[in-house]
């Protein structure tokens, strides 16, 4: 047997832990050193992963590793202890088979076993087994304190809802004139008032988002609008309290609001439709993207769809907000692009799909759903307490939904584009609907930036002055 290993040490999370159960980097690195200078054993390189869930298979340096074994490069892995190795029952046997396979072993210093051996290898498959048990019962932990919470009447959540405060047991009292004020929003809405006039209102009266931000934005406006907690309810996923504290609003008024919103959603969609560049258009002055509006048009003697600035966000509001004819700018910015794409070894050439974008959002999904997965395995709640606890789980919770709508959006938008060259689309295009043009808009260019007029009329200077088209990359149009 080749007597050179890897050492891999491997750390789940390290701010904020310490006690028996943690062995720092330095720990693993002497122990591992320990065994092989008494075996006999050179190690050969060292891997050292921190901030790594072992529930985790693919972790970089642990795949490395794996893979110098089967190229031969090394006779094994040595760890301090079995839970370093992974938490999975699953993907530890499945390792453990490929180090087999290449005539490598696993040996774990501190529980005394070597994979190399049928016995070693039944006493670490049934070690992997707690682990993962183990694993399962810290979050299974974690779902009964929340359920717990729930039926206690108990705010999952790291900031009250505006109108609210939180008492010492963690349930919602109402606060006025805040709560008043927010049972006029839901009132205002259901008649058809805008976000922007909800908006102002709040500020106007000096009620502020629960994030302290000095304005209200649109989504800020939105989250409010869909809160079940001014119905009176506590709420985590499918868990749900009805009574869990006194409500601001009643069900009707709550439903009044919502049906007014799904009446103007509905709307604005049809002319969404018609809107090429949906989703990739923003305004110069801010960097948002661009919404979609409709005006009615009496040449045509229909309403026709317009990009514009909603020019009101939680940080601030834009000093110079954009707006224009969705299709004149869809026209001039798919001229710039088929001609970009006509011209041989043009910028275009290599820009057909967008794959890195693809490949990027998805990298960022894994982080979000590693950095939960160790967030929840760290029982990090008995360390820093439970609302520092759940304003953090909430914030990697939504970044994580964030990430896997953004990467789920690029896979739908790229999907057409990617079995097509820059001489396709340009055969295939006339042929388009505007969705399938927008898919391949989506796949060829990371943003349209749209500058405000500077006439009294909307497009009183020239589209060539006013819009910037950045390619994927970066480059400029």
């Amino acid at each position: 047997m080749t007597r050179t290993a890897d050492g891999y040490v491997r750390v789940s999370r390290r701010a904020g832990r310490e006690g028996e159960s943690f062995i720092s980097p330095e720990v693993q690195r002497q122990r591992i050193a320990g065994w092989a200078e008494a075996n006999g054993v050179e190690i050969a390189q060292w891997w050292e992963e921190l901030d790594q869930s072992g529930a985790r298979r693919e972790r970089p340096m642990f795949q490395e590793a794996l893979a110098r074994c089967e190229r031969g490069e090394t006779g094994g892995i040595v760890v301090a202890k079995l839970d370093r190795f992974a938490r999975s029952a699953i993907d530890a046997l499945e390792s453990i088979k490929r180090l087999n396979d290449a005539g490598a072993r696993l040996v774990s210093v501190e529980d005394g076993f070597d994979g190399s051996a049928p016995m070693g290898r039944f006493a670490i498959g049934i070690l992997t087994l707690i682990a993962e048990l183990e694993l399962e019962r810290i979050r299974e932990n974690w779902s009964a304190a929340v359920r717990a919470a729930i039926e206690r009447g108990v705010h999952v959540s790291a900031r009250p809802p505006t109108g609210y405060e939180r008492n010492d047991a963690g349930r919602l009292l109402r606060v006025e004139p805040a709560a008043s004020t927010v049972q006029e929003v839901f009132r205002r809405r259901a008649v058809g008032a805008s976000y922007a006039d909800l908006a102002r209102f709040l500020e106007a009266e000096a009620v502020f988002p629960p994030t302290g931000n000095p304005h209200w934005s649109n989504t800020g406006i939105t989250n409010l609008l869909r809160n079940r907690a001014y119905l009176g309810e506590a709420r985590a996923g499918l868990l749900a309290n009805p009574l869990a504290h006194e409500p601001i609003v009643s069900q009707a008024e709550f439903d009044a609001a919502q049906g007014q919103r799904t009446l103007l959603a509905t709307a604005t969609q049809s002319l969404s439709a018609e809107a090429m560049l949906k989703g990739i258009a923003r305004c110069a002055g801010c960097g948002h993207t661009l919404k979609i509006s409709g005006s009615f048009d009496k040449e045509l003697g229909r309403r026709v769809p317009n990009y514009y600035c909603i020019g009101r966000y939680a940080k601030g509001l834009c000093s110079a907000r954009a707006s224009i004819r969705a299709d004149k700018l869809d026209a001039h910015v798919e001229a710039e692009v088929l001609g970009a794409l006509a011209a041989e070894g043009g910028p275009l050439a290599q820009a057909v799909t967008a794959s890195a974008q693809v490949e990027e959002a998805a990298r960022r999904v894994t982080e979000a759903e590693h950095e939960l997965d160790l967030y929840l395995s760290g029982e990090l709640v008995t360390i820093v307490g439970q609302e520092r606890f759940m304003r953090g789980l909430e914030s990697r919770q939504r970044e994580l939904e964030q990430a896997q709508t953004e990467l789920s959006g690029l896979r739908s938008q790229t999907a057409f584009a990617d079995e097509l060259t820059s001489g396709d689309l340009l055969q295939v295009w006339p042929g388009l609907s505007t969705q399938e043009k927008r898919q391949l808009m989506h796949g060829l260019l990371e943003r349209v930036s749209v500058s405000r007029s500077d006439g009294r009329k909307r497009d009183a200077l020239p589209l060539p002055v006013r819009v910037t088209i950045v390619l994927r990359g970066g480059t400029v149009l």
